[in-house]
């Protein structure tokens, strides 16, 4: 089964109607998700956007058998089987080396923005190189955090330990044919994983 690696990176076609399993190989690790649309070289890229995704459906995180939406307000990812507690986050960026800096921690330390932008260099398919024109200029779309326990008191946003346990999984079917991307968050110097990062692993089906 393929392996998203402890602070790494993989990346998956979808073809409309496949779908992706996410699964907790030790439990308690987040995995940063994106997705992006077959590419359009003249025009601005379309991915899951969980702005577009909350304000459509005026709630945190679609149900069981509801819809991502891309930034036209399209289907792109539905959620079809949820095993989890059924806590992800849709509010936090990617960490990245700005963070990391803020949060006290040395230069260079791994980061899922830079681990997005080294698998989009990694595509095969040069169609999706052109993502790498928005992303050399600073864009990055908010990720999909799977896992991740954020809770929200009125204006107060508190990162807590997920409480997904080894062996849980969320599968997500596309809705249209696209690129996803995974990142297993390095998070290890404030609250977000539970205990040093693991690996997940992933299945299509």
């Amino acid at each position: 089964m393929p392996t998203v690696h402890a602070r790494s990176f993989a990346t998956q076609r979808l073809r409309a109607g496949q779908s992706i399993k996410v699964i907790q190989s030790s439990g308690g690790q987040v995995v940063d998700f994106w997705a992006f649309s077959l590419p359009s070289t003249t025009s601005f890229p379309r991915y899951m956007s969980m702005t577009h995704t909350r304000s459509t459906l005026h709630k945190l995180l679609p149900s069981l058998q509801e819809s991502f939406l891309d930034n036209r307000r399209d289907p792109i990812l539905t959620i079809v089987e949820d095993t989890s507690p059924g806590i992800h986050d849709v509010l936090f960026a990617a960490c990245s080396p700005e963070r990391y800096l803020q949060l006290g921690a040395s230069a260079g330390h791994d980061n899922c923005a830079s681990n997005l932008f080294e698998a989009v260099k990694k595509i095969e398919d040069p169609s999706f190189l052109y993502l790498l024109e928005f992303m050399q200029h600073g864009w990055m779309p908010d990720p999909l955090n799977l896992f991740m326990n954020v809770a929200v008191d009125k204006n107060k946003l508190t990162c807590l330990n997920p409480e997904s346990k080894a062996g849980d999984f969320i599968t997500l079917m596309a809705e249209q044919d696209c690129l996803v991307a995974m990142s297993a968050c390095p998070m290890d110097v404030s609250a977000c994983n539970e205990g040093e990062p693991t690996s997940v692993e992933f299945q299509v089906l």
